[in-house]
């Protein structure tokens, strides 16, 4: 049963419109509303944060102030590819840094509608080069929602550039088809109060520029899921995103390959960067998983 927190933030979004922001955004040509482009204050009281630039854009690395494991994650953000890192981004961020001591790369990649996904592959491609070829012990990639997306076709891509895959791929709330054309969307369109079809399709397109919307690199959900890293999903029921999340699922069941599903009742887009007992408990599970087959669950790790 949903949590009140839960549910109250579930009334919220449909008291302020939220399903309507990205059309709105397309409509006044405004995509920085909520962007916080580089980690705010308090977080660089948590970790040490350093910046440099590939290709003209920012990339941030965040490493523990205490020990350092040899877990290095390469997360790529959310936002529809239109929109920045924000707040709940760098939170959680931190967050994993300290509690799993992991070093933590963080682009700023190309964003529509200046850009296409062939600028953010030729930014970010190299740069997960550089990271297999120097910390490949235990590097994973990971991403929510349009970046979730992104960590699966960028792994995809890597493949078929016969580049070592990461020892896991974690995906949060991930958009694995901008076509959005699974039937099964409808059905939960409704109960969605965060995502609309229409504005998340805007943004699809504009960031495929003139490319097949079902390029895999855009779309991963066609694209190979034989011979990548080990891919965890978190979703909940509640985000229109759930149907391919779903799908992605199930094709890797028919292909016998290994997949580490979960699905959170009730629960909306990105709910594990709030504050609810759902969020704790979902990023809870994520710190586990970064850690296990590597230090182990240690109370320190997941406390």
């Amino acid at each position: 049963m949903a949590s009140r927190e839960s549910k109250l933030f579930y009334l919220f979004l449909k008291i302020i419109k939220k399903k309507k922001f990205l059309e709105l955004q397309f409509a006044f040509g405004k995509f920085d509303f909520y962007n916080s482009k580089e980690p705010p204050k308090e977080i660089r009281k948590v970790c040490h944060v350093e910046k440099r630039q590939v290709r003209g854009r920012n990339v941030f690395t965040l490493t523990p102030k205490s020990k350092k494991s040899n877990i290095h994650i390469l997360y790529l953000h959310g936002g529809a590819f239109v929109q920045n890192f924000v707040k709940q981004h760098w939170k959680f961020l931190s967050m994993l840094v300290e509690r799993t001591h992991c070093t933590i790369t963080a682009p700023d990649y190309p964003l529509a509608p200046k850009h296409t996904y062939r600028d953010a592959f030729e930014m970010v491609g190299p740069l997960y080069k550089e990271i297999i070829q120097t910390d490949s012990s235990h590097t994973i990639l990971m991403g929510d929602s349009a970046g979730g997306g992104f960590a699966l076709a960028l792994a995809q891509r890597m493949k078929g550039d016969n580049v070592p895959q990461p020892t896991k791929i974690i995906l949060l709330s991930p958009w694995l088809d901008i076509t959005l054309r699974n039937p099964e969307i409808e059905k939960i369109d409704s109960i969605d109060p965060f995502l609309s079809v229409a504005g998340l399709r805007k943004a699809g397109l504009s960031y495929a520029g003139n490319s097949d919307p079902k390029n895999f690199m855009l779309s991963p959900i066609y694209g190979p899921l034989e011979q990548l890293g080990s891919i965890s999903v978190f979703i909940g029921s509640r985000d229109l995103l759930v149907a391919d999340a779903r799908k992605l699922n199930m094709l890797a069941v028919e292909k016998k390959i290994s997949i580490n599903y979960r699905e959170y009742k009730d629960m909306v887009h990105v709910w594990m960067f709030l504050s609810f007992p759902e969020s704790k408990e979902a990023r809870k599970e994520i710190v586990e998983l970064i850690v296990e087959d590597v230090h182990g669950k240690t109370e320190e790790a997941i406390t």
